[in-house]
């Protein structure tokens, strides 16, 4: 038999879970500012006692809101994950993870959308949300160069210093991509994917130091 302790234990996860949802389809509509406690409590069903008793404050609901969708993200989406068992050379990976990536961004994450706004203002006092997003960045970072470590072991040599360029330009053509899919709200063709890898595969194969 169920315990009642735990009742009221998944309500408040129900609960929680429901303002979080409602806090990020908001800020995908109408961003930071237009993410209101008032709209979080209309949208949600829940009352604003509930949203402070869980968050304490809006700053620190759309930071859980960020990390929330984040994690998701990371969980949902396959790119980031090192694939040692596949058999394909450095250029068809490079091109599968793009594809990848192109097909996960219309999922519409939405934790990119705010932390790009986020990213782009300047506050007096710095929301809590953009700080965690700069944290993912770097996060992200990391794993992509992870990634091109794994993915050039076998090609050459490459230093530390053009893994982490190449991380970062990595990062940015997604930014790229992502803010043209949020733009004109159709599907980034298959074929612009490609050409991007078979560039980024080309400058690897330039910049590649033959081992011995």
């Amino acid at each position: 038999m169920e315990r009642k302790s735990e009742r009221p234990n998944r309500q408040g996860d129900a609960s929680r879970e429901a303002i979080i949802e409602a806090a990020l389809e908001i800020a995908a509509e109408f961003g930071y500012d237009g993410t209101t406690v008032a709209a979080v409590t209309e949208r949600s069903g829940l009352p604003a006692s509930s949203i402070y008793w869980h968050f304490g404050s809006k700053d620190a609901l759309l930071a859980a809101a960020l990390e929330h969708s984040y994690r998701q993200f990371r969980r949902d989406a396959p790119m980031y994950r090192i694939r040692r068992q596949e058999a394909a050379g450095a250029g068809e990976r490079i091109e599968g993870w793009f594809q990848r990536g192109v097909r996960y961004m219309t999922r519409n994450p939405h934790f990119w959308r705010l932390g790009l706004i986020l990213t782009l203002e300047r506050r007096v006092k710095e929301p809590q949300a953009r700080r965690l997003f700069m944290r993912m960045r770097e996060e992200s970072e990391n794993l992509l160069a992870d990634w091109w470590r794994d993915v050039l072991a076998e090609q050459g040599t490459h230093s530390e210093e053009d893994i982490r360029r190449l991380a970062r330009l990595h990062l940015m053509l997604m930014d790229g991509m992502f803010i043209q899919y949020r733009a004109d709200g159709t599907r980034i063709p298959p074929r612009q994917a490609t050409l991007l890898a078979r560039a980024l595969s080309a400058h690897v194969t330039r910049q590649a130091t033959p081992c011995g």
